[in-house]
């Protein structure tokens, strides 16, 4: 995993899995967090929600782990939430148009 970035796995509720995010989703770090999230749905977490509120930056290439974690989860009939997603993040997401494709929304962490 990139030392830009740091992911924590929160505990799992029912088919819900939380991973929470922190640092920089970008080329170095994207893998790691594609890997992370399809560990979570190999073990049945297919919806998953991303806590990107510590995300200080997401490069093209962060933007595409989060397009392919999406497949992922849609793929294991689940979904993908981000919550509480940071300016950077919500700018790159706006600009791209991947906030009509990907659910953000604020908000506490669930459980």
């Amino acid at each position: 995993m990139s030392s830009g970035l740091t992911l924590e796995a929160r505990p799992r509720q029912g088919t819900q899995a939380v991973l929470a995010l922190a640092g920089v989703l970008d080329l170095d770090s994207a893998d790691a967090l594609a890997a992370a999230a399809s560990d979570l749905v190999e073990r049945g977490g297919c919806d998953l929600v991303l806590e990107m509120a510590q995300v200080t930056f997401c490069d093209s290439m962060g933007l595409n782990a989060l397009l392919r974690v999406l497949r992922q989860a849609k793929g294991a009939g689940g979904s993908l939430t981000l919550l509480s997603p940071s300016d950077p993040v919500k700018r790159l997401l706006s600009m791209c148009g991947v906030d009509q494709i990907i659910s953000a929304h604020d908000g506490p962490s669930p459980g």
